[in-house]
């Protein structure tokens, strides 16, 4: 079924509204291959017929389709190396001091001391990574009285189908060698057929949610570190401008903004926020600045 350029134009708009997401020129081969056999399963004979039928009639199933196929789901655990380094080796000695300090308080809160969320996080390798760090950091640092039940770890996505996968933590051989040193995945996975499932202490540490960028998620509360990587590149510089003010708000004093590799807070001309670069060896990092 082929795809014209003006069903390409309505359907983006569509999907923007949907999502967020901005689909460029040249993304037509993309729209037709991964949107096809939901318009073949409605029984439409064209793309117009599609988006007229799902412009006249609320389908949210049909919708929640639309956002599971348009959406890239590549990722892997511990993705381009050296941002899990910074995070191990800077962030989490923060995080720590953070926990003794609040824990030291006269009246310290019930519940974790720090809080994490992995925003977009797919089907699950990268907050999962994260909580295997925080394992053994508290491992390592149980003397001090630090305990991985003194971290916080939400992990969303805008995908029902990635995020299914994520809560089930079942993953492939190939999906296994991406990443993992054999030490992990024996000390964090159970072989179950041709499966690996992540153990039950790792599921347990991350707390995963369905959530749509493009909407407020101030209401998820406040945090310490956000992961943001990979996600930016999908929306539109307003947008991004949106969405990277809210990291800001919700960010502790201090608090760290992780973005890909490949994306930086320094080509979105809308920002207002304040966040300052903080360089970890080959990893750039945006900080909130203390206030005190």
């Amino acid at each position: 079924m082929e795809l014209s350029n003006q069903e390409f134009n309505l359907l983006s708009d569509y999907i923007y509204s949907l999502s967020g997401i901005a689909l460029t020129e040249g993304k037509t081969y993309l729209m037709q291959q991964r949107l096809g056999p939901i318009v073949e399963s409605l029984g439409c004979k064209s793309f117009f017929e599609f988006y007229e039928r799902i412009q006249e009639n609320s389908l949210p199933k049909i919708e929640e389709q639309i956002v599971n196929a348009i959406t890239t789901n590549e990722t892997s655990f511990f993705r381009d190396g050296h941002p899990f380094v910074a995070f191990q080796e800077h962030v989490l000695p923060w995080l720590g001091k953070n926990i003794r300090e609040r824990k030291s308080r006269k009246n310290p809160r019930k519940g974790s001391k720090v809080a994490l969320w992995s925003a977009g996080a797919s089907t699950g390798q990268e907050p999962y990574s994260l909580a295997m760090l925080i394992s053994e950091y508290a491992q390592a640092n149980s003397h001090l009285g630090i305990s991985k039940d003194d971290f916080g770890l939400l992990a969303t996505d805008i995908s029902s189908e990635a995020l299914s996968k994520a809560v089930v933590g079942e993953y492939t051989r190939m999906e296994i060698e991406r990443g993992l040193s054999a030490d992990r995945v024996e000390k964090y996975f159970t072989k179950e057929g041709t499966r690996w499932v992540i153990k039950g202490p790792m599921r347990n540490m991350v707390d995963f949610r369905q959530v749509n960028l493009i909407k407020s998620f101030t209401m998820l509360g406040g945090f310490d570190v956000i992961l943001c990587r990979n996600v930016l590149i999908y929306f539109d510089s307003a947008t991004k401008a949106r969405m990277i003010q809210q990291f800001y708000d919700m960010l502790s004093s201090g608090g760290f903004l992780f973005l890909g590799v490949t994306e930086s807070l320094h080509s979105i001309p809308e920002r207002t926020d304040g966040f300052e670069s903080a360089h970890y060896g080959d990893t750039r990092l945006y900080k909130k600045p203390s206030t005190t």
